[in-house]
This record gives C-alpha cells, structure tokens and sequence, in this order.
C-alpha cells in the first residue's frame, strides 16, 4: 500500500487523539484525558500483552485492559475515541541511527540507497535538480575553497555493493547531470564521489597539467591498504575516492552545513521518524561531540521538548585513534569542555560513548577469521580477513578502562568474528573487574551490528548471555545489503548472519535500529527481515531457521530498546505508569502478511510521543 492509498481515520476521530477537539470541561481530579476504547492493544507487557482499551492522563498511561479497567478513569472532560479495531502498540524504540542528516536528505540532498546501477543515481540526482531549481532552493552554499557562494547538489548512501557490476558514479556520470553545479555524493562506508567541478573549486584544471597535485598522478606515500583513488586509463582520478583519508583529498572544497542548518535538519528528521512510529531513538554518534551540541541546541530551540526522545552515545572514541583517548583524564576533559546540560532529561539524555573494532561486510573491512570470497575487485586482494582497527589488545584495553572510569555505557560496533570476539573479551576483562569493585551496579554495554557471532571456531553468543551483553543489530542491513553480503561472505556464512533466533534463544537481549544513512530509516523493514529473513531483489532465504515469530521482532523494536538505555520501566510497553508513546496502525496488525509488514509505514496513522 502506498501513501496515496493509506486509509484514514474518520476527521473528527483524529483530531480528537490529537487533542484539536476540545471536549466541553477539563477531565478532573483522577479522570483520564483520553480513553481510547475498541483496540487491538499489542502491549509488550509480559504481564498482559494484549488489551483492548487504553487511558492516558496527562503524558502517561493510567489503566490498560478491557471497557471495565478504564471505566473508573472516564468523567466528563474525558475524550472517548473509538479505534473500530485498530492496532495498538508501544512507539518503536529506535537503537541505532545518525539522524542529523535525515531531514537535510528529505528536504535538499538525495538519499541514493534505492539506486541499483548508475543510471538510476543520474536520474535521482537529475530529479532532484530540477526540484531545487523550480522551487528556487539550490542556492546558496559558501564555498570554503573560493570564498564565493553558489549552488550544490548533495547526495548520500551509496554504495558499489548495491550498483550493478560495482561500477560507481565518477565525475564524468555526475558531470551528465550537471557540469556547472558542483556535486559530491557521499558513499555509506567512508568515500565520495564528485563531478568535474568540485575539482575546479579546487584549483584543478584536467586539460591543465600545471595546476595537478601530486596526487593526481600517483597516491599519496603514506595511504594505506583501503584508500583509494580510482584513477582511468590515463591514471587520472576519476573523481571517486574511497577509505578514510583519500576523500579528504577534495572535501576542502564541500561547503560545511551551519549549525542552525543542521538543527533544522535534525528537527525535520525526527519529526519524520515520528510519522513512522517512532517515538525514541539512540543517535550513535561519530564525531567526537558535534553531534551531541546538535541535539543539545535542538533540544533548547524546542523549549525541551524533542518530537522523538533521544539518547545519545557520543562519538568521542575509537580503537586506533590518536594517543591521549586512553588517558581518563583527557575524557573527563572532553566531557567538561562539551558543557552539556540535559543528561537526565526524559527528551535528551547522554548515555556513554560509541566505539569502533572494524569496519564494514558491504566494503570487506571487517575482521573475519576466514578469508572473504576472492573477487577481482578486492584492492586487498585474495586472502583478505578485514583488519581490527586496534590490533593491541592492551592497548584498547586501556581505551575502554578510561571509559568505564568516567562512567560511560560503551557501544562498540563490531560486525566480523574477530571483531566480536575481541570485544567480547574486552568486555569480560572490564565487567568482571567492574562488577567485583561494586557488585550492585548494572551495566548495558552493547555490540552494534553483530554480523558473524556464531563462527565454527567459537560462539560467543552464551558469553554475550551471561555477561549481559545487549546486542544491538540492524536487521534493514540484511534486508539491503544481502546481496553485497552473500557475495563477500558466501552462503554458509550469510545462513549464520546475525542468527535471531539463536540469540534470542541464549537469552541475548536484541534491540533494533534502521543504521540510516546506510539504510532507510523505515523500521518496519527490520522487522519483515527477521520474520523472514529475506533480502532485497532476491528469491532466496538464507538462514531461514533463525527467523523469529513477529512478536519477538516488535519486542527488539519497543521494550528491547528501552532496556537498553534504562527506560523500560518509563517506555517501551503499553502498561499503567508509563508514558504514554503509542502507535496507532490501521488495521490488525497480528493478522498481515510478511508483505503487509513490508508496507506497514503506510498503515502509520498516528504517533503520540507521551
């Protein structure tokens, strides 16, 4: 079902649930605002998970349950709204995502993650083109290189393991689209591609040698295995620059987005996330405390009051970054210098810090104990395993100890076995010295992504579950990038990739988020893949035994989510106390098909956020 087809509730029906109609008195003292009656309830309460009636008082749930258990609550000033069979259920709690770009993408640049070849990138960049220019919003950016102004065209989420034959866009596809109007497409795992002019911006004249770099010749002395320069039968760039520091060769010359841009951004992006069901998110930061001022001025120009909760685990940290992460003294003096002023708040928390062990399954970096699948294309070669980012062990063990030290939750992204099972061991080292200083304090340290636990030389699934390791995955990255998985990693190993059903089974608590900008930050696509494991443009299930029934994927979705960041006892479940984050969907949500699931943002027809 697309958007223009979604069915709506009767007018007068919705304004009431969002509070436009006001009943003729105020509800008095123990009466609730609203009673929603005639509900499919799904309330991820152990306790009672299904209900058919719902009353909210103020921004919490006050009675769950059947006509009787709410009939004490309604008075005259209470609003009484008939769902006439609609599901219910608690807002989607959202584990892992990088928002501030999501309203910048839906409102000026181009999100490139449905594109399958090149052709499909010139016609979604030529698109969007057009709109900017008919709606007069191409203009202005501040050309950092020139000191001028002019247009530019933005594109994010691309990656060749999507695009037919790997082939990527170069600046001769982009300069098709346009070679007066810079533009710059930025790849999901650390590269970009650009069009003739950004390297014009740049001082760069192809038809003149004088003005060449010596990049442009030869690479850089000092660029490792993994950065790149794609070069053309002459060797010269072709305007695609992949790994960490080969883009920084022309990203001087891509303008810096202002501060109140990126709060516009960010308010626009969780604003649509709430059109989703979405009413709590995790921003998995990743760069060392921008992100966070982002969110803290965001929170401040809404008065408080955020259209999603937010939790924030701060980029400050990565195995293998430069000397002094390790040192607790220099933490604690990035703490104080962020001057944060809303860690507790139920809008705006800062939980701890983000972490990296290796790098990516789509780009063939993370660290794996067998070799990936040889391809020509490889630039690591044959017998590639991905690399951990801190190879010493000791060494990222002091990193995390000077986390922990300052009281920071740590979410380490790890997807390769190697990757995971050093973290895991990592985290056995610090927890086990942690919990034996004082035994009554809980930890929910975390593994994002979580790729290839399950390796036939160790399982560290059972130690996750007995050192309660939350998993943090992202089944949309299955669902997209399946293809690119299966062709790197082959089928035995992609049949094990994040096995749900085997974690859950250990007792693994699996908290879900979309990962977008890599993926479309829809969750009801994450939830379809774990009930099917199946992947985009592709007839085959691989791993079908690891599937999970769909109320197990909504748990990992709600009351998982808040376990991870301490809140289940505010959010995450439909029960008397806590806030009142709902989802009202159209239709029986218990009763779709895999297909239904699919499609279900379009079923969406209100999110209350408390």
């Amino acid at each position: 079902m697309r958007p223009s087809q979604r069915r709506t509730l009767p007018l007068v029906v919705f304004l009431l649930l969002c509070g436009v109609v006001s009943a003729c008195t105020s509800p008095g003292p123990g009466q609730a605002d609203r009673v929603f009656v005639n509900a499919r309830v799904l309330t991820m309460d152990a306790a009672r998970p299904r209900a058919s009636a719902v009353a909210v008082r103020g921004e919490e749930v006050v009675a769950v349950g059947d006509d009787a258990d709410v009939a004490r609550w309604v008075g005259a000033g209470t609003r009484i709204v008939d769902l006439e069979g609609r599901t219910v259920i608690p807002g989607i709690n959202e584990t892992h995502i990088h928002v501030r770009d999501l309203g910048f993408e839906r409102n000026t640049a181009v999100n490139l993650t449905p594109a399958r070849n090149v052709g499909e990138i010139q016609e979604m960049l030529a698109g969007r083109l057009e709109q900017l220019r008919t709606e007069d919003r191409l203009c202005c950016w501040s050309y950092p290189t020139t000191g001028g102004e002019g247009p530019w065209l933005f594109g994010l989420g691309w990656t060749q393991d999507r695009l037919e034959g790997s082939r990527m866009a170069d600046r001769r596809d982009l300069d098709e689209v346009s070679r007066e109007v810079p533009i710059s497409l930025d790849r999901i795992y650390r590269g970009v591609a650009v069009n003739t002019r950004v390297f014009e911006l740049l001082g760069y004249e192809f038809d003149d040698p004088s003005t060449w770099p010596d990049w442009f010749r030869r690479d850089p002395p000092d660029f490792g295995p993994g950065e790149i320069i794609l070069r053309d039968s002459e060797g010269l760039p072709t305007g695609v620059f992949l790994g960490e520091r080969a883009p920084r060769l022309v990203s001087a010359a891509i303008p810096e987005k202002s501060l109140d841009r990126k709060v516009d951004s960010l308010l626009g992006g969780m604003e649509y996330l709430a059109s989703l069901g979405i009413t709590a998110l995790v921003e998995a930061g990743s760069r060392m405390g921008e992100v966070t001022r982002v969110y803290q001025e965001a929170y401040d120009r809404r008065g408080g009051r955020l259209p999603v909760r937010a939790v924030v685990y701060d980029g400050w940290y990565r195995s293998g970054d430069p000397q002094g992460i390790g040192d607790p003294a220099a933490i604690r003096e990035r703490a104080r210098a962020l001057g944060f002023h809303a860690m507790g708040d139920r809008f705006l928390r800062v939980r701890g810090a983000k972490s990296s062990m290796d790098g990516g399954m789509g780009s063939r970096s993370a660290a794996v104990s067998e070799p990936y699948v040889a391809v020509p294309e490889d630039p690591l070669g044959a017998g590639n395993r991905g690399a951990l980012r801190e190879p010493s062990f000791e060494r990222a063990l002091a990193q995390y100890r000077a986390l922990a030290d300052y009281g920071w939750e740590i979410h380490t992204h790890a997807i390769g076995d190697r990757a995971i099972d050093r973290v895991v061991d990592l985290y056995r080292v610090l927890l086990d010295s942690l919990r034996a200083g004082e035994p009554d304090r809980e930890r929910r340290w975390s593994i994002i992504h979580l790729y290839q636990p399950d390796e036939p030389d160790r399982s560290v699934v059972e130690e996750m579950s007995e050192l309660g390791i939350v998993a943090a995955i992202n089944p949309a990255n299955l669902y997209y990038e399946g293809e690119s998985f299966l062709r790197n990693v082959g089928p035995e190993r992609m049949a094990r990739h994040t096995p749900y059903r085997t974690l859950r089974d250990a007792g693994v608590r699996m908290a879900c988020g979309s990962d977008y900008p890599n993926n479309p930050p829809d969750p009801w696509v994450g939830i379809y893949q774990m009930t099917t494991r199946r992947i985009q443009r592709h007839d085959r299930v691989y791993g079908e035994d690891e599937t999970v029934p769909l109320a197990a994927a909504l748990r990992c979705f709600t009351i998982n989510g808040a376990y991870l960041t301490y809140d289940e006892d505010a959010r995450g479940s439909i029960a008397p106390g806590k806030l009142a984050d709902l989802v009202l969907l159209d239709g029986d949500l218990e009763a779709a098909t895999p297909d239904d699931i699919l499609e279900m943002a379009d079923r969406v027809l209100l999110t209350l956020v408390g």
